[in-house]
């Protein structure tokens, strides 16, 4: 599969030929007016962000991973990095469009933040029909939430988590009552949710100090009981990257995080994330940000 891989909303939006300027790794747009003003069909595609959207009104489909549903006033859903999506809007959508990047939970949330919130790296999720009373109390928090993120503010980060994580919780209810989950069809698909459980376990014992190493490619396709190069396969068929990539995307998370979150020296840093000395962690950090370990910190307490 050769479908995009978006790292931002804003590239996304960019690559539909619409306007959209981000400057945060969580953002909150109302959908009224957001996708344009025509019938709009996308291609398929593939983020690196996790999404959250509350519909009031409009008409709509929705594909997600061979699974289609059609979408108005009341749905409610949400899409993990890695999901083969796309969507096709027939009348204006009103409602709210919420993303945020992994790269925000880790400097936001604490270490059990992916424990806590399962259905974010587990199954596809079906659309929620909300009853009124649901999507009204909803409503009002994206409200709140859309308020703060258009108000400038020295907390404006500290507010939107709360917002978000009131979001979730609100969402952890309604999977609950609904207890619906779309449980993987394919085997390919199960691995991809076994790796992904896999990969969140080593980075929650590297957090814990349990563990001072990051899995490699051959490692976690040994835990699996697969070949690695079977392993590399199905999860870049399935997510259109190799997994090499999501351990170091994963990696480079959690060094912003502790460069960002945590008095660590570098040095403390790379020895915990299993690099070799400091230089290789350096290395690796500017490759994927273009600044070193410290630059970044001094930017972060800017």
């Amino acid at each position: 599969m050769n479908e995009k891989v978006y790292p931002t909303l804003q590239a996304f939006f960019q690559s539909i030929g619409l306007p959209l300027e981000q400057d945060t790794e969580l953002t909150i747009h109302p959908l009224k007016g957001l996708h344009g003003d025509k019938p709009i069909k996308s291609p398929l595609f593939r983020t690196n962000y996790f999404t959250i959207v509350l519909v009031t009104g409009g008409k709509s489909t929705y594909i997600v991973d061979n699974h289609t549903f059609p979408i108005a006033r009341g749905a409610f859903y949400f899409s993990n990095p890695g999901h083969l999506k796309a969507f096709e809007i027939e009348t204006s959508l009103t409602g709210y469009l919420t993303t945020f990047s992994e790269k925000f939970v880790k400097q936001h949330f604490e270490k059990n933040f992916f424990t806590q919130f399962p259905f974010l790296v587990e199954a596809t999720t079906p659309v929620i029909d909300l009853e009124e009373t649901t999507l009204e109390s909803l409503v009002a928090i994206s409200e709140q939430m859309l308020q703060a993120y258009n108000t400038p503010s020295p907390q404006k980060q500290a507010m939107l988590s709360h917002y978000l994580s009131i979001i979730l919780l609100k969402t952890k209810e309604i999977l609950l009552d609904e207890r619906r989950v779309i449980h993987p069809t394919r085997r390919d698909d199960e691995i991809f949710i076994q790796f992904k459980q896999l990969l969140t376990q080593n980075f929650v014992a590297i957090a814990a100090g349990e563990l001072h190493k990051v899995y490699s490619v051959r490692e976690f396709a040994e835990q699996l009981h697969l070949h690695p190069n079977y392993l590399n396969q199905i999860i870049k068929k399935t997510t259109g990257q190799p997994p090499i990539k999501h351990i170091q995307a994963r990696t480079l998370t959690e060094a912003e995080g502790l460069l960002t979150n945590s008095n660590k020296t570098v040095s403390e840093i790379a020895h915990l994330l299993g690099f070799t000395d400091t230089t290789h962690f350096s290395k690796f950090f500017k490759k994927h940000t273009n600044q070193t370990p410290l630059q970044y910190r001094t930017d972060q307490q800017l």
